[in-house]
């Protein structure tokens, strides 16, 4: 009964968090959004009524879609099917501005925000199972409230869902084969691990790196188990030829082949050329324009953290080490590896859920730093993500030139507090003062049993 309240009172924090602020609107968020309009009102994948508000488009044979992978649609596709029906019968027009408003809102929420929640749940377990409960307490905040998982969490793109999924992956494979201890041999949980696999790859094509590590992983240690996870995912990997196939035609053309207004893409394979490039490494790990550790400091306790590993499984150390290293070198060689107008490396998405489970063990062998730095990631993170998460692309320096003089000036995007009448800076005190009761009273819940000083 503690842990069931618990797993409720920590899904209700994390979507307070998540819900709390208007998405942010933008080319990605747009896309998937005209798509998911077009299909309800118009049965068409065409987004030729709604295209002038996205640039992340193609045009084929007189019509526009969307370049983007099918996956996050689909995800969302629930959740707006619900506000769809919910605004038809209070005869609201959904494609109207209050419409849109509403379902942008409510979809994003219940889809990017619902997933997203549901799998801190299943990281919080896996982390229990290796760490003490504070070291897995602690570095589950962190990660969904101070890093790029919070960010985009309250915008329909696809970097938080493939973290989202990737990570309920690992918590599978962990019962399956075991990431250090011995698993089960769980046919079921070796299917969930490839359903959560296909579906990452559906929602963005660069996660195949992260999704074969693991599938080669686990083929190491059991080919049996690969079979049924190779079976799991090939449903959800379907998804792309079917989105190919209704857009061009051929079943392996992807849209991105068609994309005009990015020239970049046209380089290498889709924008990547293999050319890695040591100043864009250090741009997308320690500058204030995309660090991942500036605006996430919490992750460098993988450091020690994969120091303990090295002594538990050498194994997990190469498949938590090698597959974050390759997508920095891959990132590095991307045309747009600075994401465009973005907080944080949002390309490098794919990468986080391998530091976490090093960052929770150097968190239980240094508590006291875990405690400071998981606040400094939350005030980092959540601040740039709660006034401006679409940094522009030129700022290099967004901490200290774009959010300080916002948060001056009292700059703050809408939000729940401002519809009733709240606004400014004193908008963002409900959400942290509520914020962090509810945290307080999760950890009430927590089982105190397992923890160690």
């Amino acid at each position: 009964m503690r842990s069931t309240i618990f797993s409720l009172v920590l899904l209700v924090t994390l979507m307070w968090s998540f819900g709390y602020m208007r998405p942010a609107w933008g080319y990605n968020q747009a896309t998937r959004l005209d798509v998911l309009h077009a299909v309800f009102t118009e049965g068409t994948i065409a987004i030729d009524s709604f295209h002038e508000n996205t640039g992340d488009k193609i045009e084929w044979n007189g019509h526009y879609y969307s370049e983007k992978a099918p996956g996050v649609v689909v995800i969302a596709a629930p959740a707006f099917a619900t506000i769809y029906a919910i605004l038809g019968a209070l005869s609201i027009d959904i494609n109207g501005d209050l419409g849109w408003k509403i379902s942008e809102w409510f979809t994003t929420v219940f889809s990017v925000g619902l997933l997203a929640a549901v799998s801190a749940l299943f990281l919080f377990a896996l982390l229990k199972k290796y760490t003490h409960s504070y070291a897995a307490f602690v570095s589950t905040v962190a990660l969904y409230t101070g890093s790029l998982v919070f960010t985009y969490a309250g915008m329909l793109f696809s970097h938080t869902v493939t973290v989202s999924l990737l990570i309920i992956a690992l918590w599978a494979i962990d019962s399956s084969v075991g990431l250090i201890s011995q698993g089960n041999h769980s046919r079921r949980h070796s299917l969930l691990a490839g359903l959560c696999l296909g579906l990452a790859i559906a929602c963005e094509y660069t996660s195949t790196l992260s999704a074969g590590a693991i599938l080669l992983f686990v083929l190491l240690k059991n080919r049996r188990m690969s079979v049924y996870l190779l079976a799991g995912s090939i449903a959800p990997l379907l998804l792309i030829p079917f989105n190919n196939f209704l857009i061009s035609g051929a079943v392996l053309s992807l849209p991105y082949e068609h994309v005009t207004d990015f020239p970049g893409m046209k380089k290498g394979f889709f924008g990547i050329q293999l050319q890695p490039n040591i100043a864009v490494m250090w741009q997308l790990l320690g500058s204030q324009y995309r660090g991942l550790f500036f605006w996430s400091p919490f992750l460098l306790l993988c450091i020690p953290g994969y120091k303990y590993m090295w002594h538990k499984s050498k194994a997990a150390v190469a498949l938590f080490g090698i597959a974050p290293v390759l997508s920095v070198v891959i990132i590095s060689s991307y045309s747009y590896w600075h994401g465009g107008w973005a907080l944080g490396p949002r390309h490098l998405a794919a990468a986080i859920p391998f530091l976490i489970l090093p960052a929770a063990f150097g968190c239980q062998k240094f508590p006291r730093t875990g405690f400071v730095l998981g606040f400094l990631s939350i005030a980092l993170t959540s601040i740039g993500t709660v006034l401006q998460p679409l940094a522009p692309e030129g700022n290099l320096h967004p901490l200290t030139h774009l959010y300080v003089p916002m948060l001056l000036k009292g700059e703050v995007r809408e939000n729940l507090s401002s519809l009733l009448g709240l606004h400014s800076v004193m908008s963002l005190v409900v959400l942290y003062v509520v914020f962090f009761l509810l945290l307080s009273l999760t950890w009430k819940f927590i089982d105190t049993k397992t923890i160690k000083s």
